[in-house]
């Protein structure tokens, strides 16, 4: 019975318990269907004033009146509201296990996703959408407020927004729009945000023309404007000048393409092969394809060049952790935990919590895997396959599992290669990614395979053998051979390009010169002739002897000066008829008396209005006086003045929620013993808002 309980307290600390909370009062924060959205919430709220995550879940999307029929008829939860009061998440990122999880000390918040369009549409329901809302964008703005203004989490240090699948895209869309609105609030939060399978993609590697016919770039435009989604403001602002409607939704609705816009701290979890952005793209060829192969290996090279960017550019502010995997999100599912803990990538071999924790403590990190071979720790997604995965096929040989695990040069086309505009103009390629690129080719690869399975680079350069010794053969007769071929092809070439210029040098001499050749110079000999240097004499003429006279002094009288009196006769004042208001804007305008600034009102303390009065100068120390106290009087201010979205949501006291963090500190009560409350606090709420609309009604 010991051993029992003991399992099941060991299972219920893994995970996390998440109460539901109702956004109603939001009128924007609409599912689909027209239901109010909702978000869950941790149960322990103690951490919501120092570190939060907000995650955004995958769920898909659709960019048409039909597909979204469809999938709002094949599973209605998709886009309705949720019924369940209480959510419960195990593993992965959801784990109370400090060693594990880097968000186990975090405040954690589900939005529940409704709204079929990555948390970015903002379109209403019409003919044109089927009479489907698209309101993910105001559901994460209800959310936010909300937050703000129940938990107080515009107090915290951190807020990580997390997100998988088509939440990763969602991340992507409102990251800086969320770190924006709670720096609003709070300008010293630290605002992350971490993209799990997100459309980090090679958008060159489609087929041609013909084929695809810019299907890809048409697809992106239509679902913008089926959603209302709105990209991120900076990419939009950046290239609306220079691109046109569908050039600009490709280019700021694609992460591959917009992440150098995005000014927060981001982290991105892909694989080289993400299966379901790869199936959906509109111009891949299919499995049946012969040129399926090909494809499928661009794509690979594409995601690796795609992550080498991230290096060359230096984004500091950009991480990446791209396994050599064929999985569609690593923290979601049921192999979050193996992905989190166990899949190690990169020259340092580091996992993904690593990466993560990282992250968080503002350390640039970039964990790729090597172009050519699959990692081995990859898990498979279905338990029904061998644990080599699926990513390149497993096989035995004389009753040993071994695994595909490398490329073939020959399976890269050169119009599926990377874009030079990828990288800087300064920038050289790291041949430890991807050997097969330019240069590269001609160095020696040999990547650790298994016995017997040679990998080919091509016909012009070397093979290398991965023997069971660990012995690499580098060179053979053929590529020496290969090698003095070349380079007597190369000297044949400049010996003929030698006689050419002589032909044309020929033809220019006789055409315009009237000769056959250039006239030859023959070097006549001189004799020697040594001339002895004279050097004139300058004789410069005598400077004539100036004779100065003596001055003469000269006494001028003056004659004397006669003052005048002291004091100038007075003058009466003229008698002018207008009255004091009509020049003394202050007796009419009180507004303007208050507003402009004067010494009659603002220095005024500061004047001495003696008989013997006060010099120009002294005033003028007293006005500078003024100004420096007034100056000092305004920087002393509090400051803390709460902007954007988030401003009206802010409790100024917020003694309820810490009078209820210092109860939670000092009581032993068990968090789960607040879950039986969710329905009543749920039922307050609706009635609290229910007396407040009735007093207004009143009023």
């Amino acid at each position: 019975m010991q051993a029992i309980l003991v399992l099941a307290m060991c299972t219920l600390g893994s995970g996390v318990r998440l109460l539901k909370r109702d956004l109603s009062g939001y009128q924007l924060a609409k599912c689909n269907d027209g239901t109010p959205a909702a978000y869950y919430h941790d149960q322990d709220v103690r951490p919501a004033g120092d570190k939060v995550m907000i995650y955004l879940p995958d769920g898909g999307d659709c960019g048409s009146v039909g597909d979204c029929t469809r999938r709002c008829n094949a599973d209605p939860t998709l886009c309705s509201g949720p019924k369940e009061s209480v959510l419960e998440q195990e593993g992965g990122i959801w784990s109370s296990n400090n060693t594990e999880n880097p968000f186990a000390d975090h405040f954690k918040i589900f939005i529940h996703y409704c709204s079929s369009d990555s948390f970015a549409g903002t379109n209403n329901g019409s003919l044109s959408t089927g009479n489907l809302i698209f309101h993910g964008k105001h559901i994460l703005t209800a959310v936010l407020k909300d937050l703000v203004s129940i938990f107080g989490i515009e107090r915290a240090a951190s807020v990580v927004l997390a997100g998988s699948g088509s939440g990763a895209r969602a991340v992507g869309y409102n990251c800086d729009y969320v770190s924006a609105a709670l720096r609003g609030v709070n300008p010293t939060v630290d605002v992350r945000c971490l993209a799990d399978g997100p459309d980090f993609v090679p958008w060159w590697v489609k087929t041609d023309d013909e084929q695809c016919g810019d299907k890809d770039i048409h697809k992106l435009e239509a679902e913008k404007k089926f959603w209302g989604r709105l990209d991120d403001a900076s990419c939009i602002t950046e290239n609306k000048d220079r691109l046109g409607s569908a050039s600009l939704a490709h280019r700021c609705g694609v992460m591959s393409r917009y992440w150098q816009d995005i000014e927060s701290p981001l982290l991105i979890v892909a694989s080289q092969l993400d299966s379901v952005y790869y199936e959906s793209s509109p111009c891949i060829p299919g499995a049946e394809d012969a040129g399926h192969r090909r494809y499928t290996a661009a794509w690979r090279r594409g995601v690796v060049a795609l992550a080498e960017s991230i290096q060359a550019r230096g984004h500091n502010l950009t991480s990446c952790f791209i396994p050599s995997c064929a999985s569609h999100t690593l923290l979601a599912g049921s192999l979050a935990e193996v992905y989190l803990t166990g899949v190690k990538v990169g020259e340092e071999a580091l996992v993904l919590r690593e990466v993560i924790s990282r992250w968080l403590r503002d350390e640039n990190n970039q964990a790729v895997d090597a172009l050519g071979k699959e990692n081995s720790q990859c898990p498979s997604p279905s338990p029904l396959k061998a644990a080599c995965g699926n990513l390149l096929g497993c096989g035995t040989r004389a009753g040993v599992l071994r695994r595909k695990s490398v490329y073939y040069a020959q399976s890269f086309d050169r119009r599926l290669s990377p874009p030079t505009s990828l990288f800087p103009n300064t920038y050289t390629r790291k041949c430890s990614l991807d050997p097969w690129y330019g240069s590269c080719r001609r160095q020696t690869i040999s990547p650790a395979i298994s016995v017997g399975h040679p990998v080919s680079h091509g016909s012009d350069h070397s093979v290398a053998h991965a023997l069971g010794h660990g012995e690499v053969h580098t060179r053979t007769a053929h590529d020496e051979a290969g090698r003095r071929k070349r380079l007597w092809q190369k000297l044949y070439t400049l010996q003929y390009l030698k006689k050419l210029f002589q032909k044309y040098k020929h033809a220019y001499a006789r055409e315009y010169q009237g000769v056959d050749d250039y006239p030859r110079v023959r070097a006549n000999v001189h004799p020697a002739v040594v001339r002895a240097k004279s050097i004139p004499t300058i004789i410069r003429p005598k400077r004539p002897r100036v004779v100065v006279a003596p001055r003469r002094v000269i006494t001028v009288e003056r004659p004397p000066i006669v003052r005048v009196a002291d004091s100038l006769p007075s003058v009466p004042a003229p008698d002018y008829d207008y009255a004091a208001a009509d020049y003394d804007y202050a007796l009419v305008d009180q507004d303007y008396a208050q507003d402009y600034d004067y010494a009659a009102y603002d220095y005024a303390e500061y004047y001495d209005y003696a008989d013997a009065g006060c010099n120009t100068g002294c005033a003028l120390a007293k006005i500078i006086r003024a100004a420096q106290i007034k100056k000092k009087k305004k920087d002393e201010t509090p400051v803390g003045t709460k902007t954007g979205i988030l401003a009206g949501n802010v409790r100024n006291d917020g003694k309820l929620l810490n009078s209820f963090r210092e109860f939670l500190a000092e009581s032993d009560l068990e968090y789960e013993d607040f879950g039986s409350l969710s329905s009543q606090v749920d039922t307050f709420d609706k009635e609290l808002l229910k007396l407040q609309a009735r007093k207004t009604s009143l009023i």
